[in-house]
């Protein structure tokens, strides 16, 4: 009978790999807890912009076109989300919707409307961000249990 050993440390290597990224999403909502703490605070932990800077840059958007910029980026992203759920596809996407949410409390401080904003933009995040982490969570998880059915056929082999 062959050395099973080397197949089952290959599996057990697996199935710590996916239980690191089943935590993933964590790390995503705790990033953007951070993000939302600074935007909160009105990015005071950044140096401010001189006027010759802020002058190239512009103005921010209308305050307007950023809300119905967050309101189709909302239904967009819970749907997208929901839709690899429904489809048990490969989770992806939880670093984009981060960047997209940091470019919404960067118009909005631009736009001189982040006080006003700040909370609809928290709650989509998070509630975008906690849909993706569920559904990262309960992905790996599912590829644990199924390494998990592996090793123990590869132990029930290597008792006989």
């Amino acid at each position: 009978m062959p050395d099973i050993k080397p197949l089952r440390l290959q599996v057990q290597a697996r199935i710590r790999k996916l239980e690191l990224l089943s935590s993933s999403g964590l790390w995503i909502l705790a990033l953007f807890t951070a993000l939302s703490i600074g935007a909160y605070r009105k990015f005071a932990f950044l140096p401010t912009l001189n006027d010759a800077i802020r002058s190239l840059l512009g103005s921010g958007p209308p305050v307007n076109f950023i809300n119905w910029a967050l309101v189709l980026y909302a239904f967009s992203a819970i749907i997208m989300v929901l839709t690899q759920m429904t489809g048990s596809k490969r989770p992806r996407g939880a670093l984009s919707h981060f960047g997209y949410l940091s470019v919404f409390y960067t118009f909005y401080h631009f736009s001189d409307g982040l006080t006003e904003n700040f909370w609809a933009v928290f709650t989509i995040g998070m509630t975008i961000l906690s849909l993706q982490s569920y559904h990262v969570w309960n992905y790996y998880k599912e590829k644990v249990r199924e390494e998990e059915e592996i090793l123990a056929e590869l132990n029930k082999l290597a008792e006989e």
